[in-house]
This record gives structure tokens, C-alpha cells and sequence, in this order.
């Protein structure tokens, strides 16, 4: 008997005879009595608000499917947006902040009277431009930005390198067979572009 309906008498609802056959079916697929099948089907479609002619388009493991990959990229996008704007801008940050300590600690009186009488006598003394010795310096934020990039590009390159192989052809040249998913190598292919 169903739970909480057992004093309930039955009513008779005339439905054509190939629906009654699966609606049959599906109640015991289901395991329940078919009052208490169609019982959880009405208030399946209340409690979500569906028509039941309306077409969801996709199922749900689809749709589990296509938000997690709009998870992983809305996380590639946080993870872009830190490291291109968040970390270098921490990085000048602390540039600046490590410079005016080292200036702070350096000031005295003793040290900004040297200061003044080093500007004096440059002023006196003509000026020479120095040489160009074909060096050229770079802030330290890119310095390390580049480095970074760098030890990025060597891990996508042996990435790649892992999933190549030499495919042996009978009869002709042999060649190489690159074992990866073409997301793989548009990501790399988007990566290089953007540096």
C-alpha cells in the first residue's frame, strides 16, 4: 500500500492503451505502485517548474559536462587576469615599497649634505654622455615575468615532446605521430600567440 494514502479510494482515468502499456512499464522500472509513480511525476514538474511538452534540449549529464568546462574557464581566466595584471602589480608594488625602506634607511644629515655637494660639483663639471656598452638592463618584474614565461614554455615543450613518436612506415620515410587531443594543441597554439 502506498504510505499516507492507504484510506484513499481509487478513481478511474480512462487513457488509450499503447500509453497505459508503458506508463505500466515505467511504474515498475520505477518500483513504486502507479498511483504513487504518477503522484511523484506531478510534483516533479511543480516543484521545477517544466511543461511537460517542454524539450530541456540536452540532458543532464551533458549540461554537468558543458558547466564544468565553463568552470575550467572561467578559472583559466582568474588565473590569467593574476598572473597578467594581479602579480606584476603586487611585484612594483613591493619594488617601491623596498626602494623608499632602503631610501628611509639611508637618509641622515650627513648623508643628504654628501647628496647636495655631489650635485653641486656634477653641475660644475660638464657633463659626458657614457658609452654604450651594448647592454641593456630590465626591470626586475620583467625580468622574473620572463623567466616565468620561459619555464612555462619549456614544460608545454616536453609536454608535447612526451607524446611524440616515430611511426615506422614499411614502405616509405618514417614519421613522426603526435599523440595529443586538438584542445591540446589549440591551447598551445593560443598560448604562443599571446606572447
Amino acid at each position: 500500500m502506498d504510505k499516507g494514502y492507504e484510506k484513499e479510494g481509487f478513481r478511474t482515468i480512462r487513457v488509450k492503451g499503447s500509453v497505459a502499456l508503458k506508463f505500466r512499464r515505467f511504474s515498475r522500472r520505477f518500483g513504486q505502485s502507479r498511483s504513487m509513480t504518477l503522484l511523484l511525476m506531478v510534483h516533479f514538474f511543480e516543484r521545477h517548474g517544466i511543461d511537460p511538452d517542454q524539450h530541456l534540449g540536452e540532458t543532464i549529464a551533458s549540461m554537468k559536462l558543458f558547466m564544468k568546462r565553463r568552470f575550467n574557464a572561467m578559472v583559466a581566466i582568474m588565473r590569467s587576469i593574476e598572473k597578467e595584471q594581479t602579480l606584476p602589480t603586487v611585484g612594483m608594488m613591493q619594488a617601491l615599497f623596498e626602494q623608499e625602506l632602503a631610501s628611509d634607511e639611508e637618509e641622515g644629515w650627513d648623508t643628504d649634505f654628501d647628496f647636495i655637494e655631489q650635485q653641486l660639483t656634477e653641475a660644475k663639471a660638464p657633463s659626458e654622455p657614457e658609452p654604450f656598452d651594448g647592454e641593456v638592463t630590465v626591470p626586475k618584474i620583467r625580468y622574473d615575468r620572463l623567466l616565468e614565461e620561459m619555464e612555462e614554455l619549456k614544460e608545454d615543450f616536453a609536454y608535447v615532446l612526451d607524446h611524440v613518436s616515430v611511426y615506422h612506415n614499411r614502405f616509405g620515410k618514417d614519421h613522426l605521430k603526435l599523440d595529443l587531443n586538438p584542445e591540446a594543441i589549440e591551447k598551445y597554439r593560443t598560448k604562443l600567440k599571446k606572447q
